[in-house]
């Protein structure tokens, strides 16, 4: 049950939720539609970064998710099963590390991202994709904590 009142309705609380200030919650489904539908980072990317963030988060609903067409860019369960041990797995390219590692500094860590870690950002990223890579664990890691620390049932819109 969620930590704070929600309109009563049919469709999942984390939609209703949005209700309660459109404007915010209209921010927080562009972001979203974005970071699934525009941004032009490799889908191996953004799914190691979008799993350790929901691992990071204890997001259940990330955790169990699964997009079905990428399994064709081959990821399949033991992807999945690796990003929590990503720094002993074979499976992962230096990219795929690297953006696994910045978003769990990001994440845990934030202040703790120095210079000489953006150099090899830089070095693997473009500019675009090191910004898209930034925005796109910003609005995990925001939109997992939300939706925990109020205790709002989770369904997937996506």
């Amino acid at each position: 049950m969620s930590r704070i009142e929600i309109p009563a309705g049919d469709t999942p609380e984390s939609l209703r939720l949005m209700v309660l200030q459109p404007d915010m919650g209209n921010a927080m489904a562009v972001l979203a539609a974005a970071i699934y539908e525009k941004s032009s980072l490799d889908k191996r990317v953004r799914e190691a970064v979008r799993m350790r963030v929901a691992q990071i988060n204890q997001c259940q609903l990330c955790l169990n998710f699964r997009f079905a067409d990428l399994e064709a860019v081959g990821i399949d369960e033991a992807f999945y099963n690796a990003v929590s041990d990503w720094k002993n797995s074979e499976l992962f390219d230096a990219r795929e590390r690297l953006a696994i590692e910045y978003a769990e500094r990001f994440c845990n860590a934030h202040m703790d991202i120095d210079d000489g870690f953006f150099v090899g950002l830089n070095k693997a990223f473009s500019p675009t994709e090191v910004y898209e890579l930034t925005t796109t664990i910003a609005g995990l890691l925001a939109n997992g904590r939300i939706l925990q620390v109020l205790q709002v049932e989770q369904s997937c819109a996506i």
